[in-house]
């Protein structure tokens, strides 16, 4: 059963064209220009498309790139690399509806924040998953990051991503293959500002890893 604690641009079109080449001398060896008055120099007219073409090109390709790398860091920062893939939205299943009725109705005080996770984590083995319900309360006002550690070693043995509030991971997988035992652990939960993801507390629960086999 999960246990909890208070704690204290862009340019926009194609730029101008300029004055068309006009030729008024001859050409050496030959006749003076032909067409009609003001017509370029045969040969000249496709380059000066194409040049005028390259500054519309670049422009596109700036802005792909812009828009491309802004795609990236909203995945891997603004969102996906901050908050937890594995955390669900809601309250934790064990709870009873009056249970979860009193979560949404209780207000964490400025400054204070709650942490809730199972005192026990029973694992089938050392690499598959085990329940310990990582829960981040509705009324707490921070994001939340949990790493559990080992007593005897202080090795750590899982790191979450940031919890929302109104959020929780059912399921945890350890980070080493513990061999088949009780290791006597502890779950140190460190409270984020939403906004800025600066530390701005934390608090510790003692919890107990229990590997069958």
């Amino acid at each position: 059963m999960a246990g909890t604690n208070q704690f204290p641009q862009q340019p926009s079109g194609m730029p101008p064209m300029g004055q068309p080449t006009m030729s008024t001398g001859r050409i050496p060896g030959g006749m003076p220009p032909t067409g009609r008055p003001g017509a370029p120099m045969s040969g000249q007219q496709p380059e000066k498309k194409k040049k005028s073409k390259k500054p519309l090109i670049i422009v596109i390709i700036v802005l792909l790139v812009a828009i491309l790398g802004l795609g990236i860091w909203w995945l891997l920062f603004a969102n996906g690399g901050w908050l937890d893939s594995n955390a669900k939205s809601g309250q934790a299943p064990y709870k009873t509806n009056e249970e979860v009725q009193a979560e949404l109705n209780r207000q964490v005080e400025e400054g204070m924040f709650n942490i809730s996770i199972a005192s026990v984590v029973e694992f089938p083995d050392g690499t598959s998953p085990g329940t310990a319900y990582i829960e981040n309360i509705p009324g707490n006002r921070y994001d939340m990051m949990v790493e559990i550690t080992l007593d005897d070693t202080g090795e750590s043995v899982y790191q979450s991503g940031a919890l929302a509030p109104d959020s929780y991971i059912d399921d945890i997988t350890l980070t080493k293959d513990l061999d088949a035992g009780t290791y006597p652990s502890t779950a140190t939960f460190t409270a984020y500002d939403h906004d800025s993801h600066e530390a701005v507390g934390k608090a510790a629960a003692k919890v107990s890893l229990v590997v069958r086999n």
